[in-house]
């Protein structure tokens, strides 16, 4: 038979076809496990993005008082640097004194002596504002001095719960102070429960100070709250290994004088 076997006879393969099924197994939908894992770092994501919200809010806010409080505080030295020119204009002349044979003597000796009044009172309200404003300036000055003296007390604390001794704070805050900080932002590191450690990492990596350093201060708080969620890091590992145990040692007994036996020892 296989002598006559025609040609164009259909071959059978050796192997088994197999058939190619599209049936969508690349389309397949993902697992359960798949879809909690996503919806995990989903909500992960909202939270982290609803507190950087919180803090950009929070942040424009004090800045947005910090520049009506200027306003304020420009518009009334503008005010009162107007009325000390006025003043000062108004009795910048004093009149000279009159002859006395003049027909209007009285008058020029009157506006004169108005003149000298006016003069004496601007002053004397000149001096007492020169004095109410160094007062507050003293005042704002011995305030703002209390509140570092306690946020360094805190901070040198908090540095000693960390485990982070004084030489190894100095030795960082001495690295931090090159990087040019603005006061607001070293008493905000100063006054943050996690400052030493801030401290610590940002004297570890000196870029991450210079940026922020020369950030503007909308910037400053997202970027802050990163590098306080780094430093957390370096925070010192509590161990759940327990406190050694005790090993009461004895003496032996005590010897004991017989108090009607003199000299007799008994144990």
């Amino acid at each position: 038979m296989s002598e006559l076997q025609n040609e164009d006879s259909p071959i059978e393969p050796n192997e088994p076809v197999v058939e190619n099924l599209d049936n969508g197994s690349e389309l397949a939908p993902d697992s359960d496990d798949q879809h909690e894992s996503n919806d995990q770092v989903d909500e992960e994501a909202k939270k982290r993005q609803a507190t950087q919200d919180v803090i950009n809010t929070k942040t424009f806010e004090a800045k947005q008082a910090q520049r009506d409080l200027q306003s304020a505080n420009d518009k009334l030295k503008a005010f009162e640097d107007k009325e000390q020119n006025r003043l000062a204009a108004a009795v910048a002349t004093i009149p000279p004194v009159p002859d006395q044979y003049d027909d209007d003597f009285d008058q020029k000796m009157a506006d004169r002596d108005a003149a000298l009044l006016a003069q004496a009172d601007y002053n004397s309200s000149k001096a007492a504002t020169l004095r109410n404003q160094q007062f507050q300036q003293q005042q704002a000055d011995q305030q703002r001095e209390q509140e570092i003296h306690k946020s360094v007390i805190a901070y040198d604390a908090k540095a000693t719960e960390l485990g982070i001794t004084p030489n190894e704070l100095k030795a960082a805050g001495t690295a931090v102070m090159q990087y040019g900080f603005s006061d607001d932002l070293s008493l905000h590191i100063l006054g943050c429960p996690d400052g030493p450690l801030i401290t610590k990492h940002l004297a570890e990596y000196p870029q991450e100070g210079f940026e922020l350093a020369s950030m503007s201060p909308y910037a400053v708080g997202p970027y802050l709250e990163g590098i306080r969620a780094k430093a957390a890091g370096l925070k010192p590992k509590q161990s759940n290994t327990p406190s050694p145990v005790d090993i009461l040692q004895g003496n032996g007994a005590r010897e004991k004088k017989h108090p009607a036996l003199e000299g007799v020892i008994y144990t």
